[in-house]
C-alpha cells in the first residue's frame, strides 16, 4: 500500500509541475468514493488570515494572506484527485463570515465552528513565519495538544519536506500553546504549518514561486497521506 501511494503521489506531482495544477483541477470532481485511502477522515484545509488581515508582510512587502492562499488551493486540488475528501476554510481573499452576520464575531471563532461542523475532520492550517533574525529559514509545525494525532502528522509533513525539499532544515515541531487559537482549541488532529520564514529575503522569493509552492503542497500531502496509510 505505501509503495503505491509513493508511486501515485510521484504521477501527480510529476505532472502538476509540468503543466500547473490549479489550471487544470479547479474543476476536478470528488472522487473519494473510489478512494485507496480512508474515507474515515476529512480534510480541512485553512489558509491563514485574508481580507484586511494580511497576516506578516515580507521582505519585499508581499503579504502572507496571499501566499497562505495559493498553496493551500494546490493542497486542495492534490487531495481531490488523491481522493481524500477535503474542504477550503476560504478560497478567496476574505475573512470568515457572512456579509449578514455580525462582524463582531471573530474571524477565528468561524474558522473554528466550521472546522467543527465537518465530520471526521483533520485539520491543516496554512502559515508563513517571521524572526527578527533575517537568517532564520524553513518549515515548522505546530501541533494541537488535545490530540495524539496531531504530532504524528506534524512530525510526518515535517520529514517528508525534509527529505524533498528542505535537506538543511534542522528545525524541530513544536506543541502549541494558547497563542495559537485554532491549535489550541481544537478537539480534532490539528495543526499548523508555518511553510518558511518570509523575514528571509531568498526564502521569501521561493515562498512566492508557483513551483516551490507546488513542491510545499507535495510535501504537505505526501506526509499527510502517510499518516493516512499508518495510522486510520
Amino acid at each position: 500500500m505505501k509503495n503505491i501511494l509513493v508511486i501515485i503521489f510521484t504521477f501527480i506531482f510529476t505532472f502538476v509541475s509540468c503543466i500547473g495544477i490549479n489550471y487544470v483541477m479547479r474543476e476536478v470532481v470528488e472522487i473519494n468514493n473510489n478512494s485507496i485511502i480512508s474515507d474515515r477522515v476529512n480534510l480541512v484545509i485553512d489558509a491563514g488570515h485574508g481580507g484586511i488581515d494580511v497576516g506578516t508582510v515580507g521582505t519585499d512587502n508581499t503579504y502572507e494572506k496571499d501566499i497562505n492562499l495559493s498553496i493551500a488551493l494546490i493542497l486542495y486540488d492534490f487531495a481531490m484527485v488523491s481522493g481524500i475528501s477535503s474542504f477550503l476554510v476560504r478560497d478567496g481573499d476574505y475573512l470568515v463570515y457572512n456579509e449578514e452576520e455580525e462582524k463582531g464575531r471573530s474571524d477565528l471563532y468561524n474558522r473554528m465552528d466550521f472546522i467543527n461542523s465537518i465530520e471526521n475532520a483533520t485539520l491543516i492550517s496554512i502559515h508563513q513565519n517571521h524572526f527578527d533574525d533575517e537568517k532564520e529559514w524553513g518549515m515548522q509545525v505546530w501541533y494541537s495538544p488535545n490530540d495524539d494525532k496531531s504530532k504524528i502528522i506534524a512530525d510526518n509533513i515535517l520529514n517528508v519536506t525534509k527529505s524533498n525539499i528542505q535537506k538543511d532544515n534542522t528545525r524541530l515541531n513544536k506543541r502549541s500553546d494558547d497563542s495559537y487559537f485554532l491549535l489550541y482549541k481544537a478537539e480534532v488532529p490539528s495543526v499548523m504549518v508555518e511553510c518558511g520564514f518570509m523575514s528571509n529575503s531568498e526564502e521569501n522569493k521561493k515562498l512566492q514561486d508557483d513551483n516551490y509552492q507546488r513542491s510545499l503542497a507535495y510535501s504537505i500531502m505526501l506526509g499527510f497521506s502517510q499518516y493516512l496509510v499508518e495510522e486510520l
